[in-house]
C-alpha cells in the first residue's frame, strides 16, 4: 500500500521493482497497437492549390460591376455547382477514383465521399482561397485538386458573365415598360394639347398680343363707323335740302325769281344760301382728304358738287325775263343733285354696314381670345397634373437608361474578362509524403499514451494493494510500536527462482524492445520521415 507519511524517491524505485510489469505490459501493447497503426493505416495523400482573387483590371471610376455577390457567398454559390452530383460523376470517371467503393457499394457513395474530401478555406483576408482534396493516388490528387481549381475559375466567369447579363436583360425588360408607359403619357399629352389648343400656357402671350391687335382695329373701326355715321347725317342734311329746294321751286313756278324770292323769303339771298352748303362741303371735304387720297371717290363727288355749286353761284341770279329754258334746266340740275345724293347715301349704308360686320366679326374673334385667357389657368392646372406623372417616368426612363448603359459596359466588361477574376497562384503539385496518417504525431502522442497507461496501471496496483512493505507503515497503521522484525530469510532454491525470473524478465525485455524496433523499422521504410523523428 502507498505510505501514508508520503512518497519518496527509495520508495518510488521499490514499488517500481514490484510493479515493473504492470508498467512494461500496457506501454508495450499500446505503444505496438499505436506502430501497427502507423505501418497498415491507409496513406491518404492531400493536394493544395491557391486562388488569388484579382481586382477589376479597369478602374471602378470608370466602368462600374454589377456583379456585387461578396467572394464567401460566391464561392458557396460556385462550391455547390462543382459538388452537385453530375460534375463529380464526371470527374470520378475521368480519373477513374474510388474503384473499390463503386465495385462494392454505389455512386452515391463514391460521390459523397468524393465531396467531403474537397475543402474549399478563404485566405488572406478575402484576397485568395486554397482549395484541397485528399485521396490515396498522390497522382490523381494532384490532377484532380487542378481539376477543380480549373473548375472554379471557368464557373467563376460564367457566373459573373450570367449576373451581368441577368441585370442587361432586367433593366432592358423595365426600360421596355417604362417606354410604353412613357409612350401613353406623350400620346394623353398630345391629344390633349390638340383639344386644348390655343388655351395652352404657351399660346397665352400670342392670346394676349392678338386681343391687343383685335382691340386695336375694333377701335380703329369703330372710329370709322362714328365718322361714316357723321357723313351719311350730313349726305342725309344735304339731301333734304335739296329736296325742300325743289319742292319750293316747283311749288313757285316762275322760274329763278320765284326761287330767289323763296330763298329771301327764307331769311336770305340764293347766293348766300349756295354759299352755306359750299361751306359744309369744304368741311367734309377736308375731312375725307384727311382720310382718302384725291383719287377717292367720295372726295371726286364732294368736289364735283362743290364745283356745280360755284358754277351756279358765278352766274347769278337768274331774271324775270329769263326763258322757260332757265326753269328746266334747274329742275334738271336739282334732281340730277338728288339722285347723285341718294347713290351716295346707299354707298354710305353699305360701307356702314360692312363696317358693323367687321366690328361684330372683331367683337366675336376678342370674345373668343377672351374665354381662351379666362381659362387658361385652368387648363394649365390640368397640363400639370397631367405632366407630373409624366415628369416622374420620364425621369425613371432616363434614370434606367443610363443604368442600361452602365449594364452592358459591365456585360462587355466580363466578357471580355476585364473584372474580377480567379487566377491560381500556385497549382497543385505531387505530393511528397502522407497527409494522413500523420506519423510522427502519432508516435510521439502513442508513447506518451503507452507510458502514462503504464504508469497508471502501476499506480493502481500499489494503490490498491494492501500489503504493509515497511516497519513505519505497520506502526503508523495499527498505532503499534513494531518489537520485532523478522528479515527475509532466502534459500538456495529462492536465489535460484529468482535468477530464473531475473533471466525471464530480461528476456521478456528485450524481446518486446526487439518487436518494438522491428516494428518501427519496418514503419521508417514505408515512411523515411519517421527517422527525422527518430533522429530528433
Amino acid at each position: 500500500m502507498i505510505p501514508k507519511e508520503g512518497l519518496d524517491l527509495a520508495y518510488v524505485r521499490e514499488a517500481l521493482q514490484r510493479r515493473l510489469w504492470f508498467v512494461v505490459t500496457p506501454f508495450f501493447l499500446v505503444f505496438l497497437g499505436v506502430i501497427l497503426y502507423c505501418i497498415f493505416a491507409p496513406r491518404v495523400y492531400r493536394a493544395e492549390t491557391l486562388i488569388l482573387v484579382e481586382p477589376q483590371k479597369v478602374p471602378g471610376e470608370f466602368v462600374s460591376s454589377t456583379v456585387t455577390i461578396d467572394l464567401n457567398s460566391r464561392l458557396r454559390t460556385i462550391t455547390q455547382q462543382i459538388k452537385s452530383r453530375t460534375r463529380l460523376e464526371k470527374i470520378i470517371h475521368d480519373y477513374d477514383l474510388y474503384p473499390d467503393i463503386r465495385a462494392s457499394a454505389t455512386m452515391t457513395d463514391a460521390v459523397d465521399l468524393f465531396s467531403q474530401k474537397i475543402e474549399v478555406n478563404v485566405r488572406g483576408g478575402r484576397h485568395a482561397f486554397q482549395i484541397a482534396y485528399e485521396g490515396r493516388d498522390p497522382a490523381k490528387v494532384r490532377d484532380v485538386t487542378n481539376t477543380i481549381a480549373n473548375l472554379f475559375i471557368e464557373d467563376n466567369l460564367k457566373l459573373r458573365e450570367a449576373q451581368a447579363a441577368n441585370t442587361t436583360v432586367f433593366l432592358d425588360r423595365e426600360l421596355q415598360r417604362l417606354q410604353e408607359t412613357l409612350h401613353q403619357k406623350e400620346t394623353k399629352i398630345r391629344e390633349f394639347k390638340e383639344k386644348y389648343r390655343g388655351f395652352l400656357p404657351e399660346d397665352m402671350e400670342q392670346n394676349n398680343t392678338m386681343m391687343a391687335h383685335l382691340q386695336k382695329q375694333l377701335d380703329s373701326i369703330n372710329a370709322t363707323i362714328q365718322q361714316t355715321k357723321d357723313r351719311k347725317v350730313l349726305l342725309e342734311t344735304q339731301l333734304n335740302n335739296l329736296r325742300r329746294m325743289e319742292a319750293n321751286f316747283g311749288s313757285n313756278g316762275s322760274g329763278a325769281s320765284a326761287l330767289l324770292d323763296a330763298g329771301s323769303g327764307e331769311g336770305g339771298s340764293s347766293k348766300q344760301w349756295e354759299s352755306a352748303d359750299i361751306q359744309k362741303l369744304r368741311a367734309e371735304l377736308r375731312r375725307l382728304k384727311a382720310r382718302y387720297s384725291e383719287k377717292h371717290p367720295d372726295v371726286m363727288k364732294i368736289e364735283a358738287m362743290i364745283a356745280k355749286l360755284q358754277a351756279q353761284g358765278d352766274t347769278g341770279p337768274e331774271t324775270p325775263d329769263e326763258d322757260e329754258t332757265g326753269n328746266g334746266d334747274d329742275a334738271s340740275l336739282f334732281a340730277s343733285q338728288i339722285e347723285e345724293m341718294d347713290a351716295q347715301v346707299m354707298m354710305t349704308n353699305r360701307e356702314l354696314a360692312k363696317l358693323r360686320a367687321q366690328a361684330a366679326k372683331l367683337e366675336k374673334e376678342l370674345d373668343m381670345y377672351q374665354q381662351r385667357i379666362e381659362k387658361g389657368p385652368k387648363v394649365e392646372q390640368m397640363l400639370v397634373d397631367l405632366r407630373r406623372g409624366y415628369g416622374q417616368v420620364e425621369g425613371n426612363y432616363n434614370s434606367l437608361l443610363s443604368k442600361k448603359f452602365k449594364a452592358k459596359l459591365s456585360e462587355n466588361l466580363e466578357v471580355a474578362q476585364q473584372g474580377e477574376q480567379f487566377t491560381i497562384l500556385d497549382h497543385a503539385k505531387l505530393p511528397d509524403k502522407p497527409y494522413k496518417p500523420k506519423t510522427r504525431k502519432l508516435l510521439l502522442f502513442g508513447f506518451l499514451a503507452a507510458l502514462a497507461t503504464g504508469l497508471g496501471m502501476a499506480f493502481s496496483a500499489e494503490y490498491l494493494d494492501r500489503s504493509f512493505f515497511l516497519t513505519k507503515d505497520v506502526e503508523s497503521t495499527l498505532q503499534l510500536p513494531v518489537l520485532v522484525s523478522v528479515p527475509l530469510i532466502v534459500t538456495d532454491k529462492d536465489r535460484k527462482g529468482i535468477l530464473v525470473r531475473r533471466v525471464v524478465s530480461a528476456a521478456a525485455l528485450v524481446s518486446i524492445m526487439t518487436i518494438l524496433l522491428a516494428a518501427l523499422y519496418f514503419l521508417w521504410r514505408l515512411d523515411p520521415m519517421v527517422v527525422g523523428f527518430a533522429a530528433s
